[in-house]
């Protein structure tokens, strides 16, 4: 039986975590979450910043980044 790494996923512009939960659930357990706003109730690592500058100098430590950049300016809803 092999030992296989988990895979790192980077979860840009997170928000409260839907999308990671998403992964979580299909078997990422790794994922590490960044957003200009506070997120406390974020259920993996966290960190506050500008998901462009944190990409730009840690994305190469990820195997996967998954990034919701904020669109409330473009939608109608």
């Amino acid at each position: 039986m092999s030992h296989q790494k988990p895979l790192r996923l980077l979860d840009l512009f997170c928000g409260a975590g839907g999308a990671a939960m998403g992964y979580h659930r299909a078997g990422f357990t790794d994922i590490v979450g960044i957003d200009v706003k506070p997120q406390p109730r974020y259920p993996f690592t966290f960190h506050t910043g500008d998901a462009l500058e944190y990409v730009a100098e840690h994305g190469q430590e990820f195997d996967v980044i998954h990034a919701s950049p904020p669109c409330q300016a473009f939608s109608t809803m």
